[in-house]
């Protein structure tokens, strides 16, 4: 099977049917990175309607394990996860790893014979990472997880939709991000980032969900605008997304699935409210068009 030339360099369909991508997820402890990871892996449980044929873990057999006891404990109990604690050695933070396989109307440019496959992966970094950029940049573990960053194709950035007074903040923390992942890499040609809001499933988040952009402009119009310079300086390319772990109660149901436990202009704690009732949001797009370039309109559908 041929291979498209002007796919960018690591971004190559391998012999059968997986994309060859290196996909990292960063954000802060609150963001819900973890949450996220464990209800992708848990999907092909939600309905037989899902665009997700198939996730299996890969990587770290003891991650895998230990993922699929969160979206246990998260999506069948509605327990609320522990803080990850902050390891001193970068070997020994935890690594996720997921092979999403999608249905049969995913192909690619017709270039698969078969149902396409998406990789990702996230190193569980135990510390608040926008502020340790600014006020511990020299940490080791950190730039242990910085460089893991700089070889990946593709960054998912998860910002918590309700963190919106961190925005300036936040804002000066990505900028110190951008000019490390910026660094040349033999490796890497361009690179992507989905910034992703996540939390969506709240109304306020919720009613603007279509609207990616629009809404980060309104929320984090600083972190917006440091992207946008990044992109503009031809150093890679930059979309936005929004996604729920949790979704809402129904079709025709917009109330959050969700039990708020802490509300917080820096960050919202819930849980999920009925676990019956789990319909996840978005959670596939940002994955999709790291990979591809592409956005498809199904993954943006509720």
């Amino acid at each position: 099977m041929k291979t498209s030339n002007w796919l960018p360099q690591k971004m190559r369909l391998n012999s059968l049917d997986k994309l060859d991508t290196n996909i990292r997820i960063i954000g802060d402890r609150k963001a819900g990175k973890t949450v996220y990871m464990a209800s992708l892996a848990y999907w092909p449980n939600a309905n037989k309607n899902s665009p997700v044929k198939s996730v299996t873990s890969i990587g770290q057999k003891s991650a895998g394990k230990e993922l699929l006891k969160y979206a246990q404990d998260i999506l069948e109990q509605g327990l609320q996860l522990k803080a990850t604690p902050l390891n001193p050695d970068i070997k020994e933070v935890k690594d996720y790893g997921l092979s999403i396989e999608l249905k049969e109307q995913f192909r690619w440019y017709n270039l698969i014979n078969r149902n396409l496959r998406l990789t990702i992966s996230c190193k569980d970094y135990g510390g608040e990472f926008f502020s340790d950029l600014l006020k511990k940049s020299h940490n080791q573990l950190l730039q242990d997880y910085l460089n893991d960053c700089i070889r990946a194709t593709g960054i998912l950035l998860l910002v918590d939709g309700t963190a919106y007074s961190k925005d300036e903040e936040y804002a000066f923390s990505l900028e110190q991000f951008l000019n490390t992942l910026s660094q040349p890499h033999p490796e890497e040609k361009g690179r992507r980032i989905a910034f992703a809001l996540t939390k969506c499933e709240l109304v306020q988040l919720w009613v603007r969900r279509h609207d990616p952009r629009g809404l980060t402009q309104s929320l984090f119009p600083n972190m917006k605008k440091k992207l946008e310079t990044w992109q503009t300086q031809n150093l890679g390319v930059v979309d936005y997304f929004t996604v729920s772990s949790f979704g809402t109660l129904g079709k025709d149901n917009s109330e959050p699935n969700t039990k708020i436990i802490k509300p917080n202009r820096e960050g919202t704690t819930s849980v999920i409210k009925d676990t019956r009732k789990w319909r996840p949001f978005g959670l596939v797009s940002p994955i999709y068009w790291l990979s591809t370039g592409q956005r498809h309109k199904a993954l943006d559908e509720d």
